[in-house]
């Protein structure tokens, strides 16, 4: 009996101890992101909306809707073309003629975004995240980017929903800046991350099962954040054509006289679109590519085509909607200290800032610095989301692992905290048969 108390002492912490709760919830704000992807939104003329067709599994327009944000990274407007830069565009990256993966678009979206209260205390002191934001999680195919070969995930990533004993922050929306690489230097550049249902598993393995086991946080089409139902909505304002942007498709091939269709026909006839060993180029566009001011240029060309092309409404863009500015974001938007407890005790407050409207912690008084009176409601002290003891056998050895190889994938053992209540009562019926 006395080898038997530590596991039912541990059962006991797991069946009868209640979840820390909060009361506060985050004020819901309003941010215009950019997605690189491979294929243009899909419109919808009776949704008047667009979405995404893939392969399968996008029957219906709701379908359609989730696979456009179904557990990827985004960047902020103003960085957008960091990414191209940095892992698209180098000769030596170049796959049958292509940029990597297939760059050949850029997305803009209208995001609302709710976090989940724990996400917000576990990262309120961390100066490594954007306030307001978790932790970036790398994604790719639709689930989180493993660390290795045999499929490990990420703390962070299992945290999502409370995989393998993780404490249950929720899907929260990772987000940190990445503004310096050998190959660009973006001053406004941010990354973020946004997990859906069943982030352990790429796009074509997902199932219901999974999605209701492993939670996201995209809400349902017409449904607005809570930050515990789902914790992001989005719009997609509408999309540019890379090849059109850096000027391939307003050049002549030297084999058929007409203009290039696209980047690999302009790859195909000879040409580069850039090479970092040489630094060399057939594009004008990607001149001086690690010069700050070169690239901020880069994205005001993006911009301006982008409005341009909506102003005109003709063909595609006739579906397209304008981008708003980031002082008419921030009328909207609630002041950083709203939801920070960074920005609601820092010295100097702190602004919203770009279209993306992050929240940045002042270093000095400005005019767009914001700091709460003693009128104003702060976040109050919140709690953090507890991770569930790992459970034992009768000598008090450990019997599970928080970082199983291959976690949350085909192999390893998926367990929340919510299935571990379960296991914790099981346990004990078999200890206290043992002892009859």
């Amino acid at each position: 009996m006395v080898r038997l108390l530590p596991l039912l002492l541990a059962i006991g912490l797991v069946g009868g101890q209640a979840p820390p709760t909060n009361k506060w919830a985050m004020t819901a704000v309003t941010s215009i992101q950019a997605r690189v992807v491979s294929d243009a939104a899909t419109w919808d003329a009776a949704k008047k909306k667009f979405g995404l067709v893939l392969k399968q599994h996008t029957n219906t327009f709701e379908e359609r809707y989730r696979a456009a944000m179904d557990t990827v990274n985004t960047a902020s407007v103003e960085g957008a073309l960091y990414y191209v830069q940095t892992e698209g565009i180098n000769q030596a990256d170049s796959v049958q003629c292509m940029r990597k993966t297939n760059m050949s678009y850029i997305w803009f979206l209208n995001v609302t975004i709710v976090q989940p209260t724990f996400a917000i205390a576990e990262y309120a002191e961390n100066a490594g995240v954007v306030p307001e934001y978790g932790k970036f999680i790398a994604m790719d195919g639709g689930m989180c980017t493993p660390l290795d070969a045999k499929g490990t995930l990420s703390d962070e990533c299992q945290s999502l929903s409370g995989l393998n004993y993780h404490a249950n922050v929720g899907p929260f929306i990772g987000g940190e800046a990445r503004k310096a690489h050998k190959y660009a230097a973006y001053a406004d550049n941010y990354w973020f991350s946004f997990p859906n249902s069943c982030f352990t598993r790429k796009f074509d393995a997902k199932d219901d099962a999974c999605r209701k086991s492993q939670p996201g946080g995209l809400c349902p089409l017409g449904v607005s954040p809570d930050g515990v139902q789902c914790t992001y909505a989005f719009d997609i304002l509408g999309y540019i054509r890379l090849d059109d942007l850096v000027g391939i498709t307003s050049l002549t091939n030297s084999k058929t006289g007409r203009r290039y269709a696209d980047r690999v026909e302009f790859c195909k006839d000879g040409k580069v679109e850039f090479d970092f060993t040489t630094m060399a180029s057939d594009l004008s566009f990607w001149n001086n590519p690690l010069d700050e001011n070169a690239n901020a240029k880069r994205t005001a060309r993006m911009l301006s085509l982008y409005n341009a092309l909506v102003q005109a409404r003709k063909g595609e863009y006739a579906n397209m909607k304008p981008l708003p500015s980031a002082d008419d974001l921030t009328k909207i938007n609630p002041p950083c200290w709203t939801n920070s407890p960074l920005c609601a005790k820092a010295t100097h407050g702190c602004r919203r800032k770009l279209t993306t409207q992050i929240c940045e912690v002042c270093s000095s008084p400005a005019p767009d610095c914001v700091k709460p009176t003693a009128a104003d409601s702060v976040p109050p002290a919140l709690a953090k989301a507890v991770a569930p003891p790992l459970p034992t056998d009768a000598s008090g050895k450990t019997i599970a692992s928080r970082n199983p190889s291959g976690a949350g994938g085909t192999a390893g053992t998926v367990v929340n905290s919510a299935s571990l209540v379960a296991l914790g009562a099981s346990l004990v019926a078999v200890l206290m048969m043992s002892l009859v």
